[in-house]
């Protein structure tokens, strides 16, 4: 999975231990996070936002990604 969360005021997201930040939206966490995710060619990949409240929202699954 990937995980898009917000810390020390700017957006970042990670994968298996791997940072990528940062990013000034949440916008711009998730299509770099949704990038990434796709070049794993893994079926089986999710992007996750960790929102400040601690609740989270799968914004993206591989599986349901259909590149025309």
């Amino acid at each position: 999975h990937f995980i898009v969360y917000r810390r020390d005021g700017c957006w970042q997201h990670t994968n298996r231990g791997s940072v990528s930040a940062p990013f000034k939206t949440r916008e711009a966490a998730i299509e770099s996070a949704i990038e990434d995710a796709r070049n794993t060619n893994d079926p089986g990949v999710e992007v996750i936002v960790q929102e400040p409240e601690t609740t989270a929202e799968t914004v993206w699954r591989s599986a349901d990604d259909s590149v025309d």
